[in-house]
């Protein structure tokens, strides 16, 4: 059997890559090419957005990159992070001028949204703080899941559609939306402005036996959504609204990515009087000092935000629960938005159960924050 020293399998395997570069570049991209999300679009402009992998040695690095070259990380391996100032293209950077602007939103906002992006109240989240809105008439988390699975049925039954979780928090609502949808052929995304929510969402899931490849998080702002218009059948925000800095833009961008025809929107929110001494916000929401959370004046107040964002006035519907807690309905395509009791989704409520029960969980909420 001949054999070849080694400066001469050198010099064969330098003499190879020399004359088959360009074709083996081209089976290395199509190794990793894949076609564009269906339901990501960039958050800059709406451009599509695809799935880039790179492997380095023993390092695989993800991303996902625009039509127009701007790569968004999948940070730590964990959750891809969409916001806008993340994105980086041919010749970004860090200029003085952005820093100087995020710096002045981050303080404008630093109640509303800086204080969720703090391992604290990651940790307090479910050990304490979102039991505390029980007193303002909160239902608790398994009977708002009940409803919101009744409500999103129309067009999420089964696992189909695609339903999104915003302002997700520690994952409270987004656990059982995914363990309740696992077999089907949908989506289920969670989404929230803060790194350490999405992270407390991701290890409470897999602390629950939700399979890593079923989990998609997305680090975004509802007020720059990273979504193709009527993309989504089906979005939750809970305990939410009266903490996004622009309350107006993020509904009209709700709106704008929900289906035209029957797309689903279920929020619950603070009214006022839902504690002792509490009163709205300044209606441009800055709250002066730091931007304060807005407690709302009355279900009708909010329902005509809705309004205003392009939802149909047939289509909303506001109830108070408590003293102070407003659940909210939209519906697009003018079905009426009151339907789906807590009773008739108690089956939903008691597969989840039977299913993590039975360790069936291997296929594959919400803080005020943006």
């Amino acid at each position: 059997q001949a054999s070849l020293s080694m400066p001469s399998l050198l010099l064969l395997s330098a003499g190879l890559l020399g004359l088959a570069r360009p074709a083996a570049k081209q089976r290395l991209a199509g190794l990793f090419s894949a076609s564009e999300d269906p339901v990501l679009a960039c958050p800059r402009d709406g451009s599509a957005l695809f799935p880039e992998r790179a492997i380095y040695g023993r390092t695989r690095r993800e991303a996902r990159v625009s039509a127009g070259g701007v790569r968004y990380p999948v940070a730590d391996g964990e959750y891809v992070d969409l916001l806008a100032s993340s994105g980086r293209g041919d010749g970004d950077g860090i200029t003085p001028g952005r820093l100087a602007e995020e710096v002045r939103e981050a303080f404008a906002t630093r109640t509303q949204t800086q204080m969720f992006r703090t391992p604290v109240l990651g940790f307090l989240y479910e050990r304490g703080w979102r039991q505390q809105f029980r007193a303002a008439g909160f239902p608790g988390i398994e009977k708002e899941y009940d409803e919101v699975s009744a409500f999103f049925e129309p067009v999420a039954a089964q696992g189909r559609g695609v339903v999104v979780d915003m302002s997700c928090g520690s994952g409270l609502m987004y656990r059982r939306l995914l363990a309740g949808r696992i077999g089907g052929s949908g989506r289920t995304l969670a989404c929230d402005y803060s790194e350490v929510m999405l992270k407390e969402t991701r290890r409470r899931a897999l602390e629950q036996g939700l399979a890593p490849a079923a989990l998609e998080l997305l680090r975004c702002d509802v007020a720059q959504l990273p979504m193709r218009d009527g993309a989504v059948d089906a979005m939750h925000a809970g305990a939410a609204l009266h903490s996004w800095p622009n309350l107006e833009k993020g509904l009209s961008e709700i709106r704008r990515v929900l289906r035209p025809d029957g797309g689903r929107f279920f929020a619950t929110t603070f009214l006022r009087g839902a504690y002792p001494g509490t009163t709205s916000a300044t209606p441009g929401q800055s709250g002066g000092g730091g931007g304060s959370f807005r407690f709302f004046e009355s279900e009708e107040e909010l329902r005509q935000l809705l309004i205003a964002a392009g939802f149909p006035p047939d289509g909303v519907s506001v109830r108070r629960e408590g003293r102070g807690c407003a659940i909210v309905k939209a519906v697009l395509g003018g079905a009426a938005a009151g339907g789906g009791s807590t009773a008739a989704a108690a089956a939903p409520r008691a597969a989840v159960a039977g299913v993590a029960a039975a360790g069936m969980v291997a296929a594959a909420a919400a803080p005020p924050s943006t």
